[in-house]
Protein backbone atom coordinates (compact mmCIF):
# COMPACT_ATOMS: atom_id res chain seq x y z
CA UNK A 1 0.00 0.00 0.00
CA UNK A 2 1.33 3.44 -0.92
CA UNK A 3 1.97 6.34 1.41
CA UNK A 4 -0.36 9.29 1.94
CA UNK A 5 1.77 12.31 1.09
CA UNK A 6 0.81 15.93 1.74
CA UNK A 7 2.50 18.79 -0.11
CA UNK A 8 2.32 22.04 1.85
CA UNK A 9 2.92 25.20 -0.13
CA UNK A 10 1.34 28.50 -1.06
CA UNK A 11 -1.85 28.43 -3.11
CA UNK A 12 -1.46 31.46 -5.38
CA UNK A 13 -4.73 30.84 -7.22
CA UNK A 14 -3.15 29.74 -10.50
CA UNK A 15 -2.48 26.10 -9.74
CA UNK A 16 0.22 24.17 -7.96
CA UNK A 17 3.77 25.46 -7.80
CA UNK A 18 6.28 23.91 -10.18
CA UNK A 19 7.97 22.09 -7.29
CA UNK A 20 4.64 20.63 -6.13
CA UNK A 21 3.73 19.47 -9.63
CA UNK A 22 7.09 17.78 -10.16
CA UNK A 23 6.99 15.99 -6.80
CA UNK A 24 3.41 14.88 -7.43
CA UNK A 25 4.48 13.19 -10.66
CA UNK A 26 7.39 11.41 -8.94
CA UNK A 27 5.44 10.08 -5.98
CA UNK A 28 2.30 9.11 -7.89
CA UNK A 29 4.45 7.18 -10.37
CA UNK A 30 5.75 5.24 -7.35
CA UNK A 31 2.27 4.26 -6.22
CA UNK A 32 1.76 6.86 -3.50
CA UNK A 33 -1.22 9.21 -3.13
CA UNK A 34 -0.47 12.93 -3.09
CA UNK A 35 -2.62 15.84 -1.87
CA UNK A 36 -1.89 19.55 -1.87
CA UNK A 37 -2.70 21.91 1.01
CA UNK A 38 -2.15 25.62 1.36
CA UNK A 39 0.37 26.12 4.15
CA UNK A 40 -1.95 28.57 5.96
CA UNK A 41 -4.78 26.06 6.41
CA UNK A 42 -5.55 25.09 9.99
CA UNK A 43 -6.08 21.36 9.49
CA UNK A 44 -5.83 18.53 6.98
CA UNK A 45 -6.48 14.78 6.84
CA UNK A 46 -3.89 12.56 8.45
CA UNK A 47 -0.81 11.98 6.28
CA UNK A 48 2.16 9.64 6.45
CA UNK A 49 4.52 12.35 5.21
CA UNK A 50 4.16 16.12 4.84
CA UNK A 51 6.52 18.09 2.62
CA UNK A 52 6.98 21.74 3.58
CA UNK A 53 7.87 23.24 0.20
CA UNK A 54 9.77 26.50 0.71
CA UNK A 55 7.48 27.41 3.63
CA UNK A 56 6.89 26.00 7.12
CA UNK A 57 3.45 25.20 8.53
CA UNK A 58 3.39 24.51 12.27
CA UNK A 59 -0.39 23.98 12.14
CA UNK A 60 -0.27 21.23 9.54
CA UNK A 61 2.89 19.51 10.80
CA UNK A 62 0.94 17.88 13.64
CA UNK A 63 -1.24 15.97 11.15
CA UNK A 64 1.69 14.05 9.62
CA UNK A 65 3.72 11.17 11.02
CA UNK A 66 6.85 12.58 9.36
CA UNK A 67 7.68 16.11 8.24
CA UNK A 68 10.22 16.94 5.55
CA UNK A 69 11.45 20.44 4.70
CA UNK A 70 12.56 21.46 1.19
CA UNK A 71 13.69 25.07 1.80
CA UNK A 72 14.65 27.77 -0.68
CA UNK A 73 17.03 29.71 1.54
CA UNK A 74 16.95 32.96 -0.44
CA UNK A 75 13.32 33.42 0.72
CA UNK A 76 13.42 31.50 4.03
CA UNK A 77 12.70 33.91 6.92
CA UNK A 78 15.24 34.04 9.73
CA UNK A 79 12.56 33.49 12.37
CA UNK A 80 11.76 30.11 10.80
CA UNK A 81 15.28 28.76 11.22
CA UNK A 82 14.40 27.70 14.78
CA UNK A 83 12.13 25.02 13.28
CA UNK A 84 14.91 23.39 11.24
CA UNK A 85 16.00 20.95 14.03
CA UNK A 86 12.41 19.71 14.43
CA UNK A 87 12.11 18.21 10.93
CA UNK A 88 12.50 14.46 10.45
CA UNK A 89 14.37 15.11 7.21
CA UNK A 90 15.62 18.11 5.26
CA UNK A 91 16.07 17.82 1.52
CA UNK A 92 18.76 20.26 0.41
CA UNK A 93 18.66 21.31 -3.23
CA UNK A 94 22.27 22.56 -3.12
CA UNK A 95 25.48 21.92 -1.21
CA UNK A 96 25.18 25.43 0.28
CA UNK A 97 21.71 24.61 1.63
CA UNK A 98 22.98 21.31 3.05
CA UNK A 99 25.84 22.96 4.95
CA UNK A 100 23.66 25.82 6.14
CA UNK A 101 20.93 23.59 7.55
CA UNK A 102 23.38 21.18 9.17
CA UNK A 103 25.19 24.06 10.85
CA UNK A 104 21.89 25.21 12.34
CA UNK A 105 20.89 21.95 13.93
CA UNK A 106 19.20 20.19 11.04
CA UNK A 107 18.95 16.41 11.41
CA UNK A 108 18.98 13.96 8.53
CA UNK A 109 19.95 16.66 6.04
CA UNK A 110 20.32 15.09 2.60
CA UNK A 111 21.79 16.63 -0.54
CA UNK A 112 19.03 15.63 -2.93
CA UNK A 113 19.14 18.22 -5.69
CA UNK A 114 15.79 18.45 -7.42
CA UNK A 115 13.95 17.91 -10.68
CA UNK A 116 13.74 19.95 -13.84
CA UNK A 117 11.10 20.13 -16.56
CA UNK A 118 12.05 18.56 -19.88
CA UNK A 119 11.15 21.04 -22.63
CA UNK A 120 13.18 19.46 -25.44
CA UNK A 121 11.64 19.75 -28.91
CA UNK A 122 13.84 18.21 -31.64
CA UNK A 123 11.61 19.65 -34.38
CA UNK A 124 12.63 23.27 -33.65
CA UNK A 125 15.57 24.47 -35.75
CA UNK A 126 18.45 25.68 -33.57
CA UNK A 127 19.92 29.10 -34.40
CA UNK A 128 22.82 31.22 -33.20
CA UNK A 129 20.65 33.30 -30.91
CA UNK A 130 20.61 34.01 -27.18
CA UNK A 131 17.73 33.90 -24.73
CA UNK A 132 17.39 35.24 -21.19
CA UNK A 133 14.42 34.11 -19.10
CA UNK A 134 13.56 36.81 -16.58
CA UNK A 135 10.00 35.88 -15.69
CA UNK A 136 8.94 38.07 -12.80
CA UNK A 137 12.14 37.71 -10.78
CA UNK A 138 14.64 40.43 -9.97
CA UNK A 139 17.20 37.70 -9.16
CA UNK A 140 18.05 36.69 -12.74
CA UNK A 141 20.77 39.26 -13.48
CA UNK A 142 18.74 40.95 -16.23
CA UNK A 143 20.38 44.35 -15.72
CA UNK A 144 23.84 42.85 -16.22
CA UNK A 145 22.66 40.93 -19.28
CA UNK A 146 21.35 44.09 -20.93
CA UNK A 147 24.62 45.82 -20.04
CA UNK A 148 26.56 43.08 -21.82
CA UNK A 149 24.69 43.76 -25.07
CA UNK A 150 25.13 47.52 -24.65
CA UNK A 151 28.87 47.06 -24.26
CA UNK A 152 29.45 44.60 -27.09
CA UNK A 153 27.81 45.07 -30.49
CA UNK A 154 29.17 41.73 -31.76
CA UNK A 155 26.98 39.52 -29.55
CA UNK A 156 24.25 37.44 -31.25
CA UNK A 157 20.60 38.57 -31.15
CA UNK A 158 19.00 38.28 -27.70
CA UNK A 159 15.41 37.54 -26.67
CA UNK A 160 14.34 38.38 -23.11
CA UNK A 161 11.23 36.56 -21.84
CA UNK A 162 9.57 38.53 -19.06
CA UNK A 163 6.32 38.89 -17.16
CA UNK A 164 7.06 42.53 -16.33
CA UNK A 165 8.12 45.44 -18.56
CA UNK A 166 11.85 45.58 -19.26
CA UNK A 167 13.53 48.82 -20.34
CA UNK A 168 15.76 48.33 -23.36
CA UNK A 169 18.05 51.23 -24.36
CA UNK A 170 17.36 52.62 -27.81
CA UNK A 171 20.76 51.46 -29.03
CA UNK A 172 19.61 47.84 -28.60
CA UNK A 173 16.22 48.03 -30.30
CA UNK A 174 17.37 46.05 -33.35
CA UNK A 175 19.42 43.47 -31.42
CA UNK A 176 17.35 42.74 -28.29
CA UNK A 177 13.70 41.67 -28.26
CA UNK A 178 11.47 41.49 -25.18
CA UNK A 179 8.64 38.96 -25.31
CA UNK A 180 6.02 39.60 -22.64
CA UNK A 181 4.15 36.62 -21.19
CA UNK A 182 4.25 34.33 -24.23
CA UNK A 183 2.08 31.22 -24.40
CA UNK A 184 3.72 28.03 -23.16
CA UNK A 185 4.08 26.88 -26.77
CA UNK A 186 5.77 30.10 -27.89
CA UNK A 187 7.99 30.19 -24.81
CA UNK A 188 9.18 26.65 -25.43
CA UNK A 189 9.82 27.40 -29.10
CA UNK A 190 12.03 30.36 -28.17
CA UNK A 191 13.93 28.29 -25.61
CA UNK A 192 14.54 25.44 -28.08
CA UNK A 193 15.55 27.78 -30.90
CA UNK A 194 18.25 29.68 -29.02
CA UNK A 195 21.59 27.90 -28.90
CA UNK A 196 22.91 30.07 -26.04
CA UNK A 197 21.01 30.59 -22.78
CA UNK A 198 22.19 33.50 -20.62
CA UNK A 199 21.34 32.71 -16.99
CA UNK A 200 23.56 34.81 -14.65
CA UNK A 201 21.37 34.34 -11.58
CA UNK A 202 22.00 36.39 -8.46
CA UNK A 203 20.42 33.60 -6.37
CA UNK A 204 18.46 30.39 -6.91
CA UNK A 205 16.81 27.85 -4.66
CA UNK A 206 17.39 25.25 -7.34
CA UNK A 207 17.59 26.93 -10.73
CA UNK A 208 14.63 25.75 -12.77
CA UNK A 209 15.36 28.03 -15.68
CA UNK A 210 18.95 26.76 -15.80
CA UNK A 211 17.77 23.15 -15.89
CA UNK A 212 15.17 24.00 -18.54
CA UNK A 213 17.95 25.52 -20.65
CA UNK A 214 19.95 22.31 -20.23
CA UNK A 215 16.92 20.19 -21.11
CA UNK A 216 16.61 21.79 -24.57
CA UNK A 217 20.31 21.33 -25.29
CA UNK A 218 21.28 24.96 -24.76
CA UNK A 219 24.81 26.18 -24.07
CA UNK A 220 24.34 27.75 -20.65
CA UNK A 221 26.10 30.84 -19.31
CA UNK A 222 25.57 31.17 -15.56
CA UNK A 223 27.10 32.46 -12.33
CA UNK A 224 30.00 30.67 -10.66
CA UNK A 225 28.24 30.31 -7.28
CA UNK A 226 26.04 27.69 -5.59
CA UNK A 227 23.64 26.33 -6.74
CA UNK A 228 24.16 27.67 -10.27
CA UNK A 229 27.64 26.20 -10.60
CA UNK A 230 26.38 22.82 -9.38
CA UNK A 231 24.51 22.46 -12.67
CA UNK A 232 27.23 23.55 -15.07
CA UNK A 233 30.68 22.20 -15.92
CA UNK A 234 33.07 23.35 -18.70
CA UNK A 235 31.99 20.37 -20.82
CA UNK A 236 28.47 21.75 -21.17
CA UNK A 237 28.51 25.48 -20.42
CA UNK A 238 30.28 28.56 -19.15
CA UNK A 239 30.62 29.94 -15.61
CA UNK A 240 31.08 33.68 -15.11
CA UNK A 241 32.92 35.16 -12.16
CA UNK A 242 31.37 36.83 -9.12
CA UNK A 243 32.19 40.50 -8.59
CA UNK A 244 30.34 41.15 -5.31
CA UNK A 245 28.13 39.42 -2.75
CA UNK A 246 25.67 40.32 0.00
CA UNK A 247 23.44 38.43 2.42
CA UNK A 248 19.71 38.03 1.76
CA UNK A 249 17.60 36.02 4.22
CA UNK A 250 19.60 32.78 4.58
CA UNK A 251 21.31 32.97 1.17
CA UNK A 252 24.23 34.84 -0.34
CA UNK A 253 23.40 37.00 -3.35
CA UNK A 254 26.12 36.79 -6.00
CA UNK A 255 26.55 39.45 -8.67
CA UNK A 256 28.58 39.15 -11.84
CA UNK A 257 29.41 41.89 -14.36
CA UNK A 258 28.25 42.71 -17.86
CA UNK A 259 31.83 42.32 -19.05
CA UNK A 260 32.10 38.77 -17.69
CA UNK A 261 28.78 37.85 -19.32
CA UNK A 262 29.80 39.31 -22.69
CA UNK A 263 33.09 37.41 -22.63
CA UNK A 264 31.36 34.08 -21.97
CA UNK A 265 28.73 34.68 -24.68
CA UNK A 266 31.49 35.58 -27.18
CA UNK A 267 33.26 32.30 -26.41
CA UNK A 268 30.07 30.29 -26.85
CA UNK A 269 29.22 32.07 -30.09
CA UNK A 270 32.75 31.50 -31.45
CA UNK A 271 32.38 27.70 -31.30
CA UNK A 272 31.82 26.04 -34.63
CA UNK A 273 28.19 24.90 -34.99
CA UNK A 274 28.94 21.20 -34.49
CA UNK A 275 30.97 21.86 -31.33
CA UNK A 276 28.20 24.11 -29.98
CA UNK A 277 25.68 21.33 -30.67
CA UNK A 278 27.84 18.79 -28.79
CA UNK A 279 28.18 21.12 -25.80
CA UNK A 280 24.40 21.56 -25.73
CA UNK A 281 23.80 17.82 -25.99
CA UNK A 282 26.20 17.25 -23.09
CA UNK A 283 24.09 19.69 -21.06
CA UNK A 284 20.95 17.75 -21.96
CA UNK A 285 22.62 14.49 -21.00
CA UNK A 286 23.50 15.89 -17.59
CA UNK A 287 19.93 17.15 -17.16
CA UNK A 288 18.49 13.69 -17.79
CA UNK A 289 21.03 12.12 -15.43
CA UNK A 290 20.19 14.55 -12.60
CA UNK A 291 16.46 13.94 -13.01
CA UNK A 292 16.97 10.18 -12.78
CA UNK A 293 19.22 10.57 -9.72
CA UNK A 294 16.68 12.71 -7.90
CA UNK A 295 13.82 10.29 -8.54
CA UNK A 296 15.87 7.43 -7.07
CA UNK A 297 16.90 9.48 -4.02
CA UNK A 298 13.40 10.84 -3.43
CA UNK A 299 11.74 7.43 -3.49
CA UNK A 300 14.38 5.94 -1.21
CA UNK A 301 14.15 8.72 1.39
CA UNK A 302 10.35 9.01 1.45
CA UNK A 303 9.91 5.25 1.84
CA UNK A 304 12.41 4.91 4.71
Amino acid sequence: MGLKIALLSRDNGVGLSLDANLLTEVFESGGHSVSFFDWQEGAMPRADVAFHLELVSRNLAQYADRNIAVPNLEWFPTEWMKYIPAFDQIWAKSSYAMRYCRNRGGKNVHLTGFLGTDLYDPLVERKLKCVHLRGRSAMKGTEQVIGAWVGDRTLPPLTIISKDPVHIPAVLEKRVTVVMEPSDQERNRILNEAEIHVCPSIAEGWGHYITEAMSVGGVVVTTDASPMNEHIRPEWGYLVGVSQTRAHHQAILTYTTSGFIAEAVRRAAALDPEKRRKVGQAARGRFLQRNAEFKEIAMRLVEQ
